[in-house]
């Protein structure tokens, strides 16, 4: 069997749609040349205003606060408070443009300024004071963070990333092979203090009822792997065990963080869900290429409420409209004029 990519959004969609899998996963292209495929890819991108406020704060926490304390330094937090802010304002305005829909300008020549929101590409309502709003939580995450409570009793965050013998922010290069499959999860933060590693994953989130244990024990389990691999290499002992792995979610709009528990159980199952999925996957798309698939192979949901809030629900219905064909000028329409009444086919 061939080694297969697994990530923890790909389990997520396929859960919840197997067309939105299709649409994300298996047709979605960067390039201009195919407008059905550029399309989705650009769906697959869009956030919502809050998605987009979660992605501009853990941006600004990986590639400006962190930097400094991996050089023992302290960041000027009102700067990078108003560097936050700047940003999201140029982001929401490259939407606004939607040079996104540009084929003579880039994400890599874009930078940091390139987004695609959904209330430019899907009419999404919103108003002038949930905008503020979102600048405004931007700026107080920020500005909190170094305060926030960190894993050790009696340090505040600033104290806790100080005291690290080493930071690992964004640690996406991080890949574990299990049965065939890489594993290779987005893993926020791995912070080591001695021969204990400490996975962190930041959240903007206001749903306190929202799991994200899985995502959180599969980067223990890579992590944990990483640097059993490192320890052998350099010959180091003793090695690192699953006992010395601690699992942590920070809730950045409350400054709180919960501990996920991780053992030899927990850890097990994480695994076997990802190989029982991984498998539905392959019965979906057999390994091959895109234009040798059925969009019809590919089930929608019956939920009302995931289609709702589904990135893709315009694109979707526009080509049942369409005897499963793309047209453009048919899908703008239907943004417009939001016309989201139920199909039956």
């Amino acid at each position: 069997m061939a080694n297969r990519d697994w990530n923890i959004s790909k389990l997520q969609v396929l859960r919840q749609c197997h067309r939105k899998f299709y649409f994300a996963y298996e047709l979605a292209s960067r390039s201009f040349a195919d407008p059905f495929r550029r399309k989705a890819h650009e769906l697959s991108k869009m956030k919502n205003l809050k998605m987009w406020q979660g992605t501009i704060v853990d941006w600004m926490i990986t590639n400006e606060i962190l930097l400094y304390y991996q050089e023992r330094e302290v960041p000027d937090y009102a700067a990078v408070a108003k560097k936050g802010v700047d940003m999201a304002k140029k982001q929401f305005e490259f939407s606004a443009n939607r040079f996104y829909h540009d084929p003579e300008i880039s994400k890599t020549e874009s930078g940091t300024d390139y987004a695609i929101l959904d209330v430019h590409e899907s009419n999404a309502p919103y108003t002038e004071a949930e905008l503020q709003g979102v600048y405004q939580t931007i700026e107080e995450i920020l500005l909190a963070f170094p305060n926030f409570q960190s894993p050790v009793p009696g340090k505040n965050m600033e104290q806790y990333l100080l005291s690290a013998r080493f930071l690992r922010p964004d640690a996406k290069t991080l890949k574990y092979e299990y049965e065939g499959i890489k594993i290779q999860p987005q893993i926020d933060l791995i912070s080591y203090m001695g021969k204990s590693m400490h996975v962190i994953d930041w959240k903007v989130v206001e749903k306190a009822d929202a799991d994200y244990s899985r995502q959180l024990l599969l980067g223990g389990i890579v992590a944990l792997h990483f640097s059993r691999e490192r320890y052998k290499k350099e010959q180091w002992k003793p090695l690192p065990a699953l006992e010395d792995v601690r699992l942590f979610e920070f809730n950045l709009l409350n400054g709180k963080f919960k501990e996920h528990v991780i053992n030899k159980d927990s850890a097990a199952n994480a695994l076997d869900g990802v190989f029982l999925l991984s498998d539905e996957q392959e019965e979906l798309s057999q390994s091959r290429p895109w234009d040798e698939l059925d969009i019809e192979d590919y089930e929608r949901t019956d939920k009302a409420a995931t289609c709702a809030i589904c990135n893709f629900r315009f694109l979707c219905k526009q080509i049942i409209l369409n005897d499963l064909n793309y047209d453009e000028g048919q899908y703008t329409q239907l943004v417009q004029h939001q016309q989201l009444q139920p199909v039956t086919v």
